[in-house]
């Protein structure tokens, strides 16, 4: 029976039946979890700006703490991926961790409660707090996404339709709650009671939002034998043979810097002159939305080191726009909306990225170990957070900046500036070289086809990528078995 002759609700049960179909509330409940991580992300962004105004510690002390804190972090989720590669419950392999996010927001709302306890006092108290905050309950979080999905779903289809909907659902949340909270901060101002009670009104609706996952997701499928325990040699040898997921980790490591350095609150509080005015920019920003919806169907026609180069181009443009704009409100709005729209690609498609890395890992003879994948690559978002974090910190406090001063000298506004507008651009460019070189998802046709052929379970559909992609795969994949050559030879 060809499709033109089934009736309307025989095509819907044929697509729901299709192993590329997620249903509405397998999104919303997956998406929930990442809403509220985005929600900490946001929050968190603002911490720089709450030390140095509000707790009136130098912008260099906090960035130095934040930095180190961010290593510590990084070799955590290292840990972290190991831990969820081993675990075997009855409730899953990566589903018990979604009750990290407890933690996460009862030490974030204990950060922004800082007590008056000197200098010391207070710096331990923050990297103590911030530690808890991402080096152990974020990073369970984390760890556990790329084999959690992997065991919920089984197509590369359904991840990119999952993470396309995950993204407007997530965006339009954290937009919402982006908008919303430079208003709120307008009005707790310097006062360290007001942050306080911010924070812990914001903790509590997430801590609820972020169990989803838990409750509406279970794990349903397998990726790999869980009889076999995984072992240190297992981890040794993926690292030293998955070229790609380094690349992933830089390029995680590189988009991390701009949007972690806070520079959105200085550049509006101080050059701007209204911390409120960011939320009209964030608002415009919105219309970026609808174009993440179309990144499943471009990746029929780009493969998606492409889509992620394409839009970093328009994220320089977006970069020169807003070096332009000044204290213009609506040319920063314009710069952030071109912006955006560049950074979809990379946003929220990172996860099948390193669902195409551990599939390599299986067609190397390798275990897939989804975990210490994401651990790898979330290792380096803290390194780039940390980075950007210490790097801003230093860099106003060489260019004078003065969180207790309610104005600023032009070398700190210059300083400001640079984070905001510059910082952006550059970053983009670096992206933009790295992925030239990244060749995976053209190998991906022959790969699946391979695994395919070898009876592989954890193969569920031929690649979501396009057919131009793979005259390239044959050509890779010749270099590839060209070194496995080479190899046995040494």
């Amino acid at each position: 029976m060809t499709a033109s002759t089934l009736t309307r609700a025989e095509r819907r049960e044929e697509k729901r039946n299709g192993p590329d179909y997620v249903g509405a509330v397998k999104t919303f409940g997956w998406s929930s979890r990442g809403f509220s991580l985005a929600a900490n992300f946001i929050v968190l962004g603002y911490f720089t700006l709450y030390a140095t105004d509000t707790l009136g510690l130098s912008a260099s002390l906090v960035g130095t703490l934040l930095l180190v804190s961010k290593v510590f972090d990084g070799f955590s989720d290292l840990l972290a991926g190991y831990v969820v590669d081993s675990t075997r419950t009855r409730w899953g392999r990566a589903r018990p961790y979604e009750w990290a996010i407890l933690g996460v927001w009862l030490c974030n709302w204990l950060l922004f409660s800082v007590p008056d306890l000197g200098t010391v006092g207070q710096a331990i108290w923050i990297f103590v707090t911030y530690s808890f905050v991402n080096s152990v309950f974020s990073t369970l979080c984390y760890a556990n996404q790329t084999l959690y999905m992997a065991r919920a779903f089984n197509s590369r289809g359904a991840y990119a339709k999952l993470n396309a909907a995950q993204g407007v659902i997530i965006t339009v949340g954290a937009m919402i709650l982006s908008i919303a909270l430079p208003t709120a901060l307008a009005w707790a101002g310097k006062d360290p009671g007001r942050w306080s009670n911010l924070m812990l009104i914001i903790a509590i609706p997430m801590v609820i939002i972020g169990l989803g996952r838990f409750f509406f997701v279970k794990e349903i499928y397998e990726t790999e034998a869980t009889d076999v325990k995984i072992r240190w040699s297992d981890i040794k040898t993926v690292l030293g043979d998955n070229r790609w997921i380094w690349m992933l980790a830089g390029l995680a490591l590189l988009v991390n810097i701009p949007a972690s350095t806070g520079a959105a609150g200085y550049y509006f509080r101080y050059i701007v002159g209204d911390l409120g005015a960011l939320s009209i920019v964030l608002f415009v920003a919105i219309l970026a939305l609808p174009a993440v919806l179309f990144v499943p169907r471009m990746m029929r026609r780009f493969t998606l080191s492409r889509l992620i180069m394409m839009g970093q181009v328009l994220a320089m443009v977006g970069a020169a726009i807003a070096t332009l704009a000044g204290d213009n409100v609506a040319m920063l709005a314009v710069g952030a909306l071109v912006g955006g729209v560049g950074v979809l690609p990379v946003s929220f498609m990172v996860g099948v990225l390193i669902l195409d890395a551990a599939t390599y890992n299986e067609w190397r003879g390798n275990r897939r170990l989804e975990s210490t994948l994401s651990s790898i690559h979330g290792f380096a978002t803290k390194i780039g957070q940390g980075v950007a974090l210490a790097g801003a910190g230093l860099f106003l406090g060489a260019f004078g900046y003065d969180g207790t001063a309610d104005t600023q000298s032009d070398s700190a506004l210059f300083a400001i500036h640079a984070l905001y507008t510059w910082i952006p651009g550059v970053v983009a460019l670096g992206v933009l070289i790295l992925m030239s070189f990244y060749k995976l998802d053209d190998m991906l046709p022959r790969i699946h086809a391979d695994l395919k052929a070898r009876g592989s379970e954890s193969v569920a559909q031929e690649p979501l990528v396009p057919e131009a992609a793979t005259a390239d795969a044959v050509v890779t994949i010749s270099d590839e078995l060209d070194e496995d050559d080479e190899d046995d030879k040494r």
